[in-house]
Formats: C-alpha cells, structure tokens, sequence
C-alpha cells in the first residue's frame, strides 16, 4: 500500500509530538498496569500475618456469628463471610469495614479458638499493591481520583491518535521491514525496529487499552448515555446498581424473619446459577435497616467485571437471587456489552496463560514507548551534530533524563514500595507507601539530571536490580519462610529472576541498549 510521502510526514510529526507528550505516562500505567495483574497475590504477600486460629468451616459459620454479635453487636451492621481465606483476609468473618471503601482498610478478623471462644484480631491489609493499582489507573501522578479519572481519559485519547498516526507510518514499508531488526546498524535505526516491532506485533492489545481506558475515564457519561438510551426499565436497573443488594423485604415479618445459614445460601444460589464459585458473602443493614445480601465470586466460563470477579444481589431469607446485572453469565445484554470492555482490559478470561499474556504484553508496551522516547532524543541529536553543535540542546538533554528519570524511576519506585510494604506498620501505611514511591522516583530523576546518560542509566538499573532483590529478604523478616504459602514464593521467585534480568541489564557494556544489540555497535551519542 503506497501513500503520499508528505502525508506519512505529517503523520509522522503527529505521532512524534503525540508520543512526547504522553509517553511517559504510559510508561507508568503500562509497568504499573503490569504489575497489578497480580495486585491479589501481592497484597496477600505484602500483608502481615494474623495471629488467629484457623477458619472455620461453614457448619460452624452461625456459631461463631452468634458469638460474635453478642460480644460485639455493631458488627451486625456489616459483615463480610470469607469462603475461602487469604494472607490479607486471614478469617472467615470479617466486619466492621467502611462500605464504598477504595482500596484495604481496618477490619476486624474474628475466629473460634479450640476451646469454642471467640477470637478478635484488629487490622489493616497491606496498602502497596492497591497503591500500585492507583498509580496505574492515575499514569503515575498523585491527585484526586476524579482528576486523575479525567486526566487518564484525555492521554488514552492521545495513545489512540499515536496508535493511528503510528500504523498510517509504517504501512508503506511494512512487507519489507516486518521482521526487521537491524540491531548491527545505527541507534537511530535500532530504536525504530524496537518501537515499531513491539507496537505492530501488539497492536491489537494497544487498541484495546486506549478503548477501554477511554471507557472508564469517561465511564459516568456513557453509562449515563446508556441508562437513557438502550435500558427500557431505568428504575430496576438504578435498583442493581446502587451497593448492590437489590431490593429488601419490608414490613413486620422481614423484621422477625431469620436469615438462612451461610450453606443454605450457598446452595440455593448454586441452583440458580450452576457454575458460579463464591468468594465472600457480604452482609450489610445500612439500606433502611433491613439485612441485605451480596454474594461476590466467579464463574470460570464467562469473563468478570472486575479482576475479582463479579457478584449478585441476594435475598438473605430465601437465597433467591434479586440482581443480576453484575453476575458472569447472568446479565442482560447492554450490561454484557459494557462489561466486555472490563474483562478486556483487565484480562479476566481465559485463566492464568492470558494473565501472563496480559504482564509480558504489559511490559513490551512500556519498553515501546521508553524506545520511542530513545528515538525521538536520537533523531534531535543526530539533527543537531548535523548543525555543528557538540552538546545536546537543552530541551533534548531535558527529555532525555526525563526518559531515563521517569521511566526507571517508575520501575525502582515500585520495587521500593514492594520491598519496604511487609516492614511498614499498618497504622501509617497509606501515606508512607506514597513517600516511599515518590521519593525514589524523584531521586531517581535528579540522578538522571545530575550524571552522564549512560551513567545513569547504568546506576539506576543496578539501584533498581537491588531494591527488587530486597523484596523476598523484606518478607522474610515478618514471615519465616515455613510460613510462606505457595503464592508468596512464587513473587519471590519472580522477584529474583527479575532482579537478576535488571542486574544483566546494567553490567553490559551497553547499559539500557536493548539485550540482543551486537556489540561494536557505537553506544556514545556524538556516534548516533
């Protein structure tokens, strides 16, 4: 396919500045975004251990509710039952959490000792991976949500005019440079390859990034859009939608009524929904005063809303199911169709092979866009030595340490995070886990301002390496390692493997060049 040479430059310039201005956040929503597929078993890595006796099962679930509502009745009001227990949620009874909250707060874990006696522990979960998950939804900037809901829409809309403009530039050469990866020929050249390899052979998945995410930045309006154009029945569905228990029995009977047992709920619910796996059965009685139900969990033949699944609303006296709309498999078809941009965008289908798919894709897309930036400083800098000058110009000496600055800072900021989240006292963990972060991304930043490029990069790759290898050794100050679960060995394993590729990475003579890059090839930027 030919098109006109001035129209692949304007396009070229189009996605040159596009790609500037928002590069680098993507950098920090693709690694971050990365990470986050596996935010449940970091935060069960992360979080502490509990000391309580084991969980109960359901046969002994309304033993252990009775004993608790005597010694504490406010936990009536809100209550979670934990079908299968966790790290971070160590009990099968968890109460007394905020409702609406964002994100792991204070609960109160309640167990029955081997005497039959009640066992009450009070705790936070581990902030670090929901704080990664922030970072991710908000590119990498701290500030209220809304803004950052707004502001994550306006750089999804410039990544899908970059990926446009980017597929328009490629096309004329495609058959021919498909496959082309001339890592023995100029940095210019090797950086192009890198950009336009990982971004055509991943188009796909970056197409569907820029959707969904302009998707939820501007969720409210388009569910709105749908409420008054596809919904005939408006006022059932603001029923489902609400914290989502559906509607309440009223009246004196519903007040002397007495729920059904945990297992009885479970059953009936598996009569109206083969297939379905419940996680957690959530009690509230903040709707007027009358108990409500929802039951949260997955069904492994249909994709999620959320990364942990979905969930239905529950009448807690018959176990009759009373809203659906968020239920895998049971939703009408303008809620399947919204859905479908999460379970895309989160990768909830498909089991653990997507979810692996998901990460690499994840990372390909940050190194694409850290080898956009590259290209971009050495096109100016060839451009420049072609007027005479020997420096670089400030504005390409800026972009560049912020390319380097930015970009591995993000990598260190997490693993710093990661690494200090097990020794953290839950108490201050929310603000401290943001210090931790923001204060390794800034130092990484000034290093990359203060020294030499190659220098930089090679000390903050090194300072990176570290900090990942902290991680398994943070664990196991606060967990014996005959303690750890299956899930938390492997992070470490993965913590080791990755220090180790970081750690490869710096020691090259090549230091931030791509792995496969021929040696001779020249590094200095004088030579590019």
């Amino acid at each position: 396919m030919k098109i006109r040479a001035d129209i692949v430059r304007m396009y070229r310039e189009i996605h040159s500045w596009v790609g500037i201005v928002c590069g680098l956040f993507l950098f920090v929503a693709f690694y971050a975004g990365a990470v986050t597929m596996f935010e449940r078993p970091l935060q069960d890595w992360a979080s502490a251990p509990v000391a309580l006796p084991p969980p109960v099962s359901l046969e002994k679930m309304p033993a252990l509710l009775e004993k608790t509502f005597s010694e504490h009745p406010e936990a009536q009001r809100n209550y979670t039952i934990v079908l299968h227990p966790t790290p971070s949620q160590p009990a099968s009874l968890i109460w007394g959490m905020p409702e609406r909250m964002h994100g792991p707060s204070f609960a109160n874990f309640s167990a029955l000792a081997p005497d039959g006696s009640l066992v009450t522990v009070r705790q936070e979960p581990s902030q670090a991976a929901h704080f990664i998950n922030m970072l991710h939804q908000q590119v990498g900037l701290s500030m209220p949500h809304e803004a950052g809901r707004l502001l994550m829409g306006v750089v999804a809309l410039l990544y899908a005019v970059a990926l446009i403009s980017g597929t328009l530039i490629v096309i004329p050469g495609l058959v021919k440079n498909l496959f082309a990866i001339r890592l023995g020929q100029n940095v210019k050249r090797m950086w192009l390859d890198m950009h336009s390899m990982l971004g055509l052979f991943s188009l796909p998945f970056h197409i569907i990034m820029a959707l969904t995410s302009v998707v939820f930045a501007f969720h409210d309006e388009i569910y709105m859009a749908e409420q008054a154009l596809l919904i005939q029945h408006p006022q059932a569905q603001h029923g489902a939608a609400g914290p989502g228990h559906g509607p309440h029995p009223h009246g004196p009977a519903a007040e002397l009524r007495k729920p059904l047992d945990p297992d009885q709920i479970i059953k009936t619910v598996a009569t109206q929904a083969p297939g379905f796996i419940p996680d957690t059965l959530a009690y509230s009685s903040a709707h007027g005063g009358h108990l409500a139900l929802r039951i949260t969990g997955r069904d492994p033949r249909y994709g999620a809303r959320g990364a942990g699944g979905g969930f239905a609303g529950v009448d807690p006296y018959s176990g009759r199911l009373v809203s659906t709309e968020y239920m895998p498999g049971h939703q009408s078809w303008s809620q399947s169709v919204l859905t479908s941009f999460f379970v895309l965008h989160f990768g909830s289908f498909g089991g653990e092979s997507v979810r692996w798919g998901y990460v690499l894709l994840g990372l390909g897309g940050a190194f694409m866009f850290y080898a956009g930036n590259q290209l971009w400083v050495v096109s100016r800098r060839r451009r420049e030595r072609g007027t005479g000058r020997v420096e670089d110009t400030k504005s390409t000496r800026i972009l560049c340490a912020l390319t380097i600055g930015c970009s591995l800072g993000c990598v260190a900021g997490i693993s710093a995070v990661l690494c200090a989240a097990p020794l953290l006292p839950a108490s201050s963990q929310t603000v401290t886990v943001q210090l931790v972060y923001f204060g390794i991304f800034l130092l990484c930043n000034g290093v990359a301002f203060w020294l030499r490029e190659r220098e930089a990069i090679r000390i903050l790759l090194i300072f990176s390496a570290i900090l990942t290898w902290m991680m398994p050794i943070s664990a196991l100050v606060v967990t014996p390692l005959s303690h750890m679960q299956d899930s938390a060995l492997a992070v470490d394993a993965f913590a080791i493997l990755y220090g180790a590729f970081l750690m490869l990475w710096a020691v090259r003579p090549e230091a931030g060049q791509p792995v496969l890059r021929r040696k001779g090839l020249p590094s200095d930027p004088e030579r590019a």
